[in-house]
Parts: C-alpha cells; sequence; structure tokens
C-alpha cells in the first residue's frame, strides 16, 4: 500500500514538474497552450499544410503566427458549441473512414504515410476535426454576412478587363450650372456640394441656379469620349467630377450603371464573384476573430 501511494506521489510531482519546464505560450480561458505544442506543429506544418489547405494556408509560420491559428481554432469551437454545432469523435472518424476509401488507403496505409510524414493518427484526427469544424462555421456563421452585389461583380470585370469594348448604360442625374453663374472657387466645391445637398436638401446660395435633369437609360452610343471616359470611372452612388460641354458645367450623379452583359462577362461572372467572395470572407472572419476575442480571457507570453 505505502509503494502504491508512493508511486502516485511521484507521478503526480513527475508530470507537475514536465509542465514547469514546458513554457506556457498562452492561456485561453482555462486551456493552456504551451511552447512544445507550436513547437511541434512547427515540426510538421507541411504535412499539416497538404491535409488542411484551408487552415494551414502558408508555407512558413513564426511561433506567434501559430499560436494564432491555435486561438482561432479555439474560438470557432467555442462558437460551434455555443450554437449547438459539436463534431464527436465518431464522426471524426466517420470523416477519416471517408477519407481512406476515397484515396484508396487502408487504415495500416494511412498510419504508414503519416508516419513518413511525421505525424500521430492522434494529430491527424485533430486537424481533420479542426477541418470539419472549419468548415461548418465558414458556412453558419461567415458565408451569412457575406454579399457580393451583380454592380461589384461588373465593377471588377470592367477595372480588370482587357477587352476594351465594354459598354455600359446609365440613369444619371444631370446637375449643370452655366459658366457665367460660376464664380471663383465654385468649381472645385461643386461635387462635394452635391454630396450635402443630397443629405440635407439645401443648396448654398451661389448655387441656386444649378438646372437637374434626370437621365435614364442612356448608353455610351453618342457620348463624346470625355464624357464616357467620365462615367465609366465613376462607381453607382457616386457623383463624377465636373466636366464642360458647350458653355455649361455638368456634374453627373451615377444613379445607377449597368454593364451591357456580353459572352465574355457572362463566362467570367461566376468566377469573379467566388473571388470578391473570398476576399469579402478573409476581411469579414478577421472582424470576426478580433470581437470575439473581447469575449474571452486571452494571455498571451510570447511575441
Amino acid at each position: 500500500m505505502k509503494q502504491l501511494i508512493f508511486l502516485i506521489i511521484f507521478l503526480t510531482f513527475s508530470q507537475t514538474h514536465a509542465k514547469l519546464l514546458d513554457k506556457t505560450a498562452a492561456v485561453f480561458n482555462d486551456t493552456v497552450i504551451t511552447l512544445s505544442q507550436i513547437e511541434r506543429i512547427q515540426n510538421n506544418i507541411a504535412s499539416r499544410r497538404n491535409i488542411s489547405p484551408l487552415i494551414y494556408k502558408k508555407q512558413k509560420y513564426t511561433n506567434s503566427e501559430i499560436l494564432e491559428l491555435m486561438i482561432e481554432r479555439l474560438l470557432i469551437r467555442e462558437k460551434l458549441s455555443e450554437i449547438g454545432y459539436i463534431r464527436n469523435d465518431e464522426q471524426v472518424e466517420a470523416e477519416i473512414n471517408n477519407i481512406e476509401k476515397r484515396l484508396g488507403l487502408s487504415r495500416s496505409q494511412l498510419l504508414s504515410f503519416l508516419k513518413s510524414n511525421n505525424m500521430s493518427f492522434d494529430e491527424y484526427f485533430e486537424i481533420i476535426r479542426e477541418t470539419i469544424e472549419f468548415n461548418i462555421f465558414n458556412g453558419r456563421v461567415i458565408r451569412p454576412l457575406i454579399s457580393i452585389t451583380d454592380q461589384e461583380v461588373k465593377n471588377y470585370f470592367y477595372k480588370t478587363s482587357k477587352d476594351k469594348t465594354l459598354a455600359f448604360k446609365y440613369t444619371i442625374v444631370d446637375f449643370s450650372l452655366e459658366e457665367t453663374k460660376m464664380k471663383k472657387g465654385m468649381l472645385n466645391i461643386f461635387p462635394a456640394t452635391l454630396e450635402k445637398f443630397q443629405v440635407n436638401g439645401v443648396l448654398p446660395k451661389n448655387f441656386e441656379d444649378v438646372q437637374t435633369n434626370v437621365l435614364g437609360d442612356i448608353t455610351e452610343d453618342g457620348l463624346t469620349n470625355n464624357l464616357k471616359a467620365l462615367l465609366k470611372n465613376t462607381d453607382e452612388g457616386k457623383f463624377t467630377k465636373p466636366i464642360k460641354l458647350g458653355d455649361t458645367y455638368h456634374v453627373f450623379f451615377v444613379k445607377k450603371k449597368d454593364l451591357v452583359e456580353s459572352e465574355i462577362y457572362l463566362r467570367a461572372k461566376d468566377q469573379i464573384k467566388g473571388k470578391l467572395m473570398g476576399e469579402q470572407a478573409g476581411e469579414v472572419t478577421s472582424l470576426w476573430y478580433k470581437r470575439a476575442k473581447s469575449k474571452h480571457y486571452i494571455k498571451t507570453f510570447i511575441k
């Protein structure tokens, strides 16, 4: 009996001593992240990237970057738990079985592959769990926050396309003022004055002679090259810079701007939308992580 008690005390002391020797890198709520955990990920980061490129996107990471990834995974797990999406071991095992079938691997072949890539099955198991959680998080939390309009797709297509034959049709509001009534300094503030007018409905006295005219379904046919370029370079919902036509200065508000949909555009549309959604997803996710961190106790000890 004394020997058993001594053994328990010895094992407890050994484990405690080992933990003390391992430097604490961070604390997330009541979870301790150690430096050895980070270093272990560093040792097989290439294999992790091959298994889960959605999570491990870069070829190289600093220790602080890996720590950030670990914290992000914990934030995701907490959020999924909050909304009732928990992936237990049986579900992870089922996904691994599906991967084995898809790749035509037996379990022994998978274990041999992992060993040759400096990875244990337990590590692989957790990477698959994290990947499942990451996909659910993207679908349930991030995707509903993303919105890409057709106009944004069209604007991107125009700005990046090498096809110079692209054409637009517009609904515009023409604000004009005769040259004789445009006093010194007024031209420079013409667009800004109209922006304020759009908000408060008030024009300063020196702009009270401004004329307005709504022009709908205007195509580029018949427009001067200068006006065509001016409208093309102005996004929907914005005012153009002033342009002189005859003896009158004009500023146009682009109420609606539609790209005439060519076959080239229609072929590229889905690809562009996917690219823009990916970029927006990155921005939304970064903002989500920042806000989520404020709801948890997080203390880091490495830089």
